[in-house]
C-alpha cells in the first residue's frame, strides 16, 4: 500500500514538474507565448504605421515637401529664410 501511494506521489510530481512537459513548464511556455503574440502585435502595428508613411510619401506632394522643409532644411527656389532665433553660447553646444 505505501509503495502504490509513494508512486501515486510520485506520478503526480512529475505531471507538475516534469522537464519540457510537465504544468509548470506548460504555464512558463503559455507566458511566454502570451509575450511573443503582444510583441507579434506591435511589430505588425509598427510596419503598417511605416506602410502608411512610405504610401504618404510617394503619393502626397504636400507631405513630402513637409518632410523636405523640416527634417532636411530644404528650400523652395528663390525662397530665403530668416532664423530669428537666439544664438547658443559655447556652454549650450
Amino acid at each position: 500500500m505505501k509503495v502504490v501511494f509513494i508512486l501515486l506521489v510520485f506520478a503526480f510530481l512529475w505531471i507538475l514538474f516534469a522537464p519540457g512537459s510537465g504544468i509548470v513548464s506548460l504555464i512558463s511556455k503559455r507566458s511566454e507565448l502570451k509575450k511573443v503574440q503582444q510583441e507579434t502585435a506591435q511589430i505588425e502595428q509598427h510596419i503598417s504605421e511605416l506602410q502608411n508613411e512610405i504610401d504618404r510619401l510617394h503619393n502626397d506632394p504636400s507631405y513630402l515637401e513637409e518632410i523636405a522643409r523640416k527634417e532636411y532644411g530644404l528650400l523652395k527656389k528663390n525662397e530665403k529664410v530668416y532664423d530669428f532665433s537666439k544664438p547658443k553660447s559655447k556652454k549650450d553646444k
